[in-house]
């Protein structure tokens, strides 16, 4: 029989946002239930003082915890698949790792993100962006050194693409991955599948980083906080249909076996939290 465990990973240090947790909350009321499936909560720290940089990195050694109980309780539970409700990005390293481990170079990697996750601790700051880099043994030094199963560069895809920074272009060229951005029109699903075939994956874990949706047709984003106007990132440009028929046309070609959902930012719920914790007929 096939073991299938859901992930509530709450993890906001690597994006150094607690709505992320808040994200992962939501994340778990809203995914169908499947009573076959396995729930287990990852303990993880929530908001108490502001992060400090360690080596460059916001909260590395708390991140690093964070990935280290994660990968226990995978190696602990043995599954087959795994779901994964993050929290932010980082929350697919062990998972992933675990599952490359298990399925090897039957398993690639699809990556749905408007962002591609592969910075250094010299371009920027923040876990969440360097998540894919440590699953290919570069990204931050220190979390990639967890990575027992690393991927190489032909292992992945990516969907929903923006242009990528300067600094990422260059990580990317060093790093030998294909890309092709995304900002006209997506890669079509029929594209997708001959990708899985040409390469040979029989299984797939997919990475949805919900900021690959447009923010003008979904609004739990980075880019919908309210009375911001500029980000330093591009927006995601794809539509919930679009992202449904990829999801459709990867499950025809290959078995899924892990599936990431991550940076669920729902603004007007922590809002309302915010509000509401200060209302004197609740204390």
């Amino acid at each position: 029989m096939i073991k299938t465990i859901r992930l509530k990973v709450p993890q906001w240090q690597g994006g150094n946002n607690p709505t992320y947790s808040l994200g992962s909350d939501l994340l778990s009321f809203l995914v169908p239930k499947n009573l076959e499936h396995k729930e287990i909560n990852v303990p993880i720290p929530e908001y108490e003082v502001p992060l400090i940089r360690e080596n460059g990195v916001t909260a590395q050694s708390i991140v690093a915890e964070n990935v280290d109980q994660t990968m226990a309780i995978i190696q602990e539970e043995k599954p087959d698949k795994i779901i994964t409700l993050g929290g932010d990005c980082l929350v697919s390293q062990a998972p992933f790792d675990y599952l490359h481990g298990k399925y090897g170079e039957r398993l690639g990697i699809i990556w749905i993100d408007a962002h591609p996750d592969i910075s250094t601790p010299d371009i920027f700051y923040n876990e969440h962006a360097m998540v894919l880099g440590n699953l290919l043994k570069a990204g931050d030094p220190v979390l990639a050194e967890k990575v027992q199963h690393p991927f190489a560069a032909k292992d992945i895809l990516y969907v929903g693409l923006q242009t990528p920074t300067s600094d990422e272009k260059a990580i990317l060229e060093g790093l030998g991955i294909d890309y092709q951005v995304q900002d006209q029109a997506r890669i079509a699903p029929n594209e997708i599948q001959a990708w899985l075939r040409k390469q040979q994956f029989t299984k797939v874990v997919i990475h949805f980083d919900l900021d690959v949706l447009d923010p003008n047709e979904f609004r739990m984003l980075y880019f919908s906080e309210p009375g911001v106007t500029e980000y330093s990132a591009a927006a995601g440009k794809m539509s919930l249909l679009e992202v449904k028929e990829t999801m459709e046309a990867i499950a025809e070609q290959s078995e899924i076996v892990g599936l990431t959902i991550a940076e669920l930012l729902p603004w007007d719920v922590q809002n309302l939290k915010n509000l509401l914790y200060d209302f004197e007929i609740f204390r």
